[in-house]
């Protein structure tokens, strides 16, 4: 079987979800609300707070003129994407795990794989490497350093797997040059589950031992989620081209671990 890289599944979802009317009516009828919200908060801030925050931003950093006001409606779009976001998270990440579960039954995917014994063994060497043990001791640490990265590692999933993200151009794309393999993860955290990977260390340690695969999607469904205004739609398609990825991981059998632990998706 012709293997597809990594990086076309974003593009492989957004095609998908174009031409399947049962997930596109299912993502438009959420884009219809969460633009209205949208709409309704970028009018009610431009009405209430404009001359505020321009006058801020006058005094703070360039001025009152074109550039001030350029930065103000920028602020003014942001402020509104975020509300927007808070609002219908959970509702987006629930109409998520129902579009990957759609397109895995299309693809005639319905049940996954438990971990096989190579598998399991490969995750507990994994774990007990060095690295798997230092970020274990971080994630779940109090250090002001584990904080650090837990904030670090929250601020680039969001930024990368969410439509406010894209009011700052390319901002998502310089971020997964660093942090792609890591906001994966929530694109394959539904497929990872139902492969028996509950927690996040265990779901990170797919990204860690398929670094280049998981990086390569990364920064594509990054690049497409810093569109403005289309971003919200890319996040869904992002999330097909996941379950894409996924459904063909099932038909060819893929290990997501070996006992070396090296080995490539």
């Amino acid at each position: 079987m012709l293997t597809v890289p990594p990086g076309a599944y974003p593009l492989k979802g957004f095609a998908y979800l174009c031409s399947h009317p049962n997930l596109n009516a299912r993502v438009g009828g959420f884009l219809a609300g969460a633009s209205a919200l949208c709409m309704t908060g970028i009018l009610a801030l431009a009405f209430f707070t404009f001359r505020s925050q321009l006058n801020f931003v006058g005094h703070s950093l360039v001025g009152v003129g074109v550039a001030g006001k350029v930065v103000t409606c920028c602020l003014i779009l942001a402020e509104a994407s975020v509300i927007v976001y808070l609002v219908f998270k959970q509702t987006m990440q629930i109409l998520q795990r129902k579009l990957f579960t759609m397109v895995l039954h299309d693809q005639g995917v319905f049940a996954v794989r438990p971990l096989t014994d190579t598998e399991r063994s490969g995750l507990r060497e994994y774990m007990q490497t060095p690295k798997a043990q230092h970020a274990a001791e971080q994630e779940h640490g109090s250090t002001i350093s584990g904080i650090a990265k837990r904030a670090a590692q929250t601020v680039a999933m969001t930024a990368m797997t969410s439509a406010p993200a894209s009011i700052i151009p390319l901002l998502p794309v310089l971020i997964s040059l660093t942090a792609g393999d890591k906001a994966t993860v929530p694109f394959m955290s539904h497929y990872l589950r139902m492969r028996g990977l509950q927690s996040y260390a265990e779901q990170q340690a797919v990204a860690d031992t398929h670094k280049l695969a998981y990086t390569q999607f990364g920064v594509m469904a990054a690049f497409l989620t810093s569109a403005p205004i289309a971003s919200w739609a890319f996040v869904f398609s992002n999330t097909v081209g996941a379950a894409l990825w996924a459904a063909d991981l099932e038909k060819r059998d893929v290990q997501l671990f070996t006992d070396q632990t090296t080995s490539e998706v």
